[in-house]
């Protein structure tokens, strides 16, 4: 369907777009698509559930699908496909992505490649809130099991050994962490620590 693509800067982080010309019908339609070059997973992946869908990257260099989502033929609204299903949640898991009429360029192109930077970072944001809540309580239970005594300091792992997420311990602190992915899409995940402290005096 696109006849020619090419892809071009917007000058803004983590963003890229491309001209593309569309052949529809009779006419040759020029749009343009920006979208997110920061991998987006599941929700239930950020919070452990490695069964959920998994980051889905779309990089500088790698143009989305375009889809016609108008149910007219003769008027086509043009949209960006970035998305997969998840297959445990069902959630639509992908980057943001915009497209826009015309081959944009200067002020116009910055502007949409803004917009589409802002909705990443409230997604990733928004990500970042839910996994930082679901620690807390995961190192809040730890520290009132152990104070409790239904749970050894001996049960835990040392911080420093774990190569997954979880919860464990670094001296007198239980540590919760997990991590989101590298928002440049490398293997340079974002760490997400909780920390709280065993009350005194609790030393089993």
């Amino acid at each position: 369907m696109a006849r020619t693509i090419d892809i071009i800067p917007t000058g803004v982080p983590r963003t890229s777009a491309a001209h593309l010309v569309i052949d529809h019908r009779y006419d040759e339609t020029p749009i343009t698509v920006v979208w997110s070059t920061v991998p987006v997973a599941c929700t239930d992946w950020v919070l452990g559930d490695i069964s959920s869908q998994g980051p889905v990257h779309y990089p500088a260099d790698r143009v989305p699908a375009i889809w016609n989502s108008s149910a007219s033929g003769i008027f086509p609204s043009w949209v960006a496909i970035t998305e997969v299903q998840c297959g445990r949640c069902g959630a639509m898991v992908g980057p943001w992505a915009l497209v826009r009429d015309g081959h944009l360029e200067g002020d116009e192109l910055t502007e949409v490649a803004r917009e589409v930077a802002e909705l990443a970072d409230e997604e990733r944001e928004s990500q970042r809130a839910k996994l930082i809540a679901s620690l807390t309580d995961d190192a809040e239970d730890t520290v009132r099991d152990l104070v409790d005594g239904t749970l050894t300091r001996d049960e835990l792992p040392y911080i420093g050994h774990m190569d997954r997420p979880g919860v464990g311990l670094d001296g007198d602190e239980v540590i919760a962490w997990g991590f989101l992915p590298d928002p440049a899409g490398g293997c340079d995940d974002e760490i997400v620590e909780v920390t709280r402290p065993i009350p005194t005096g609790q030393t089993s």
